[in-house]
């Protein structure tokens, strides 16, 4: 595989963390699969209904998401990335600044890389929560 194999896959990755940064309901809505499983830091689990809802009321806001490192491997039509970030988000009224790896899983899906699973964990460093 050369690097440029998954530049799509970055590139999706991108968007993803813009639209994640901006709120931008439409662009999420385009890059997540409508079956999506996504695993919080918590444990629990949500799907796109859920996450797009969060994002549309400003139960989930990002302020900050600082890359610190990001992997990507692509196979054909589906791939992987691992993103490491430092974020600040509001959700559900609290500040939580926390350094996260986002992992997914891509498809795919009528021409489009789209997130089918995917979960954020608590890195190295310890979570602050105000509010």
């Amino acid at each position: 595989m050369t690097p440029d194999d998954a530049a799509p896959l970055d590139d999706a990755e991108t968007r993803m963390l813009d639209a994640m940064l901006a709120s931008d309901v439409d662009a999420l809505d385009a890059l997540i699969a409508d079956d999506l499983v996504f695993t919080l830091p918590d444990g629990s689990s949500t799907g796109k209904k859920a996450d797009l809802e969060a994002h549309r009321t400003g139960a989930t806001r990002f302020e900050r998401l600082d890359v610190q490192e990001r992997n990507s491997h692509r196979e054909g039509d589906s791939g992987t990335t691992e993103t490491r970030v430092h974020a600040v988000v509001l959700w559900q009224g609290a500040r939580i600044e926390s350094a996260l790896t986002y992992r997914r899983t891509w498809r795919l899906i009528d021409g489009r890389w789209q997130v089918v699973a995917g979960s954020a964990t608590p890195t190295s460093g310890a979570a602050s929560t105000t509010g």
